[in-house]
């Protein structure tokens, strides 16, 4: 039976109770990442231990929603879900946080065109509903190559 493609959304996140705090935190529309009592550093993705000095003090983070492309591409064939073959061609990449350089985050990027990204561009979260009270952060770029803002 084929599937209508309005009705489709992508693959929906499965929290696990490491990941929980990011999830709740998109549901209420605050960017999370964690930060270690030990040292501070902020990572991503959520952990039960800090990636630097192996603390378990670590715990969720709200950070700014900033940041600036690190990488992007744009995928045009070869979906593995019907929902993105519905929706090709389509940016993903990462995007570098504000905060701290090494926190990188993967995001699609909405609303933009490849020839209207860069790296290095700035971009900003914002929180899109896949299905009823499903969000995921997806970052948007906040100027435009061509004028500057």
């Amino acid at each position: 039976m084929a599937q209508n493609i309005t009705t489709l959304h992508p693959p929906l996140p499965v929290p696990d109770p490491v990941s929980a705090p990011f999830w709740e935190g998109v549901g209420r529309g605050v960017l999370l990442v964690q930060r270690c009592g030990n040292c501070g550093r902020l990572q991503f993705p959520f952990d039960l231990r800090c990636k630097s000095c192996d603390s378990t003090e670590v715990a969720p983070y709200e950070v700014s929603g900033r940041g600036a492309v690190f990488s992007y591409t744009e995928t045009v064939s070869g979906a593995r879900h019907p929902y993105f073959e519905g929706i090709s061609p389509y940016l993903v990449g990462q995007v570098q946080l504000a905060e701290q350089d090494d926190l990188i985050l993967m995001s699609n990027f909405p609303g933009s065109t490849y020839n209207e990204l860069w790296v290095g561009a700035p971009v900003r979260v914002e929180f899109h509903e896949l299905a009823r009270g499903v969000f995921i952060p997806q970052f948007r770029a906040t100027e435009s190559i061509e004028t500057g803002q």
